[in-house]
């Protein structure tokens, strides 16, 4: 870091294919792809976190944006992660789950780690998932977008 302040790189496009072609190693990646509820499922499988994790410097961190009003996905990470060696923590905000009057919907946040969050998993707000054996990691060959719908919609 030194005197300039923090290196930071932002990634513009398919993250898998410009990352892959990325020869730094990164402490952090954020990975905000999400427009109001279209996920972009390419980027939550299982292939794509191990080109995030290649990319990561030791005891680095993915953070993704997962929040979608329609689909369970925590589980669907936390089952990814797992498969890379990973835990994972979840945040959602803290206001009431309605239509707020400025329109702007509960975030919620995943932070994908080797084990070492700091003191991440102490602070207000954050939960550990841990992989759901009825919850698959999804692939590139593979994606249950029906059952994450539908553990959104029962609260399963």
């Amino acid at each position: 870091m030194g005197d300039r302040g923090p290196d930071l790189a932002v990634v513009l496009g398919d993250a898998r294919l410009t990352l892959a072609a990325a020869t730094a190693r990164y402490d952090l990646i954020i990975l905000d792809a999400f427009s109001s509820d279209a996920i972009p499922v390419h980027l939550l499988r299982r292939e794509a976190l191990a080109g995030y994790v290649s990319k990561l410097a030791p005891g680095g961190v993915v953070v993704m944006h997962i929040s979608n009003r329609h689909m369970e996905l925590a589980r669907v990470v936390a089952a990814v992660a797992a498969g890379e060696g990973l835990v994972t923590y979840v945040r959602e905000d803290d206001r009431p789950d309605a239509i707020p009057p400025d329109y702007k919907m509960n975030a919620i946040v995943a932070a994908l780690a080797p084990a070492d969050l700091g003191d991440l998993p102490q602070r207000r707000g954050w939960r550990e998932v841990r992989p759901d054996p009825r919850v698959p990691a999804w692939t590139d060959d593979y994606s249950d977008i029906l059952g994450a719908i539908l553990r959104k919609k029962l609260s399963r």
